[in-house]
């Protein structure tokens, strides 16, 4: 079996070429990718155009930020919490999987109405594929988030708990999304809301 690491089905929600190697446990992994994640001097990591996320917030690291799909407009980075452990996938693979996971997606489009049905789009999936518990608008950093809290039913799926921020800012659709096994004691709005009040919007 091989050993990779895993951007994990928590990504239900990204669209297009990203959502095609995300869902059923199916990953972007180092082969497929330019060597080294894309990270400033102080931690911070350029998404696309549209954005400039935190450095890691304590207990996370930055596992992967790629422009390799940046031809579509599609731009990804995803942050772990916890040592990785061994888990098989639905292909039989044996790839990393962490306590907790952010996963952030920007999809930059043409125009302001692409990119608000992008976020509807995102919207419609979680509610047909998750079991929202708590829906809230959260203002973060100048910018307004639509944030549900969630738990995964899928029973494939490792991660049983989540929540997922959803935004648009002129021409770009955003995403956050946070997985959490079993047992992971963080918050799960804190971690969103103090991610999202640390990007920055260069525009």
């Amino acid at each position: 079996m091989k050993r990779g690491s895993l951007i994990l089905a928590a990504g239900v929600l990204a669209v297009g070429a990203l959502a095609a190697m995300v869902l059923a446990g199916r990953g972007l992994r180092d082969e497929n990718l330019k060597n080294g994640p894309l990270v400033n001097a102080d931690g911070t990591a350029p998404i696309g155009t549209t954005m400039v996320a935190p450095a890691p917030q304590e207990g996370f690291a930055l596992l992967d930020n790629k422009d390799v799909l940046a031809p579509n407009g599609l731009y990804y980075a995803s942050w772990v919490a916890g040592e990785p452990q061994p888990y098989e996938n639905s292909e039989g693979e044996t790839v990393d999987l962490y306590d907790a996971q952010l996963t952030l997606v920007v999809q930059e489009s043409q125009t302001e109405e692409r990119a608000a049905s992008a976020v509807s789009g995102w919207l419609e999936l979680a509610r047909q594929n998750y079991l929202i518990t708590e829906t809230q608008t959260l203002t973060a950093a100048g910018q307004e988030y639509t944030v549900c809290l969630f738990e995964y039913t899928d029973a494939a799926n490792p991660y049983s708990l989540g929540a997922a921020a959803f935004s648009q800012r002129g021409k770009s659709a955003i995403e956050l999304e946070l997985s959490c096994r079993q047992g992971f004691s963080g918050d799960r709005l804190e971690i969103v809301a103090e991610f999202l009040n640390g990007c920055v919007y260069p525009d």
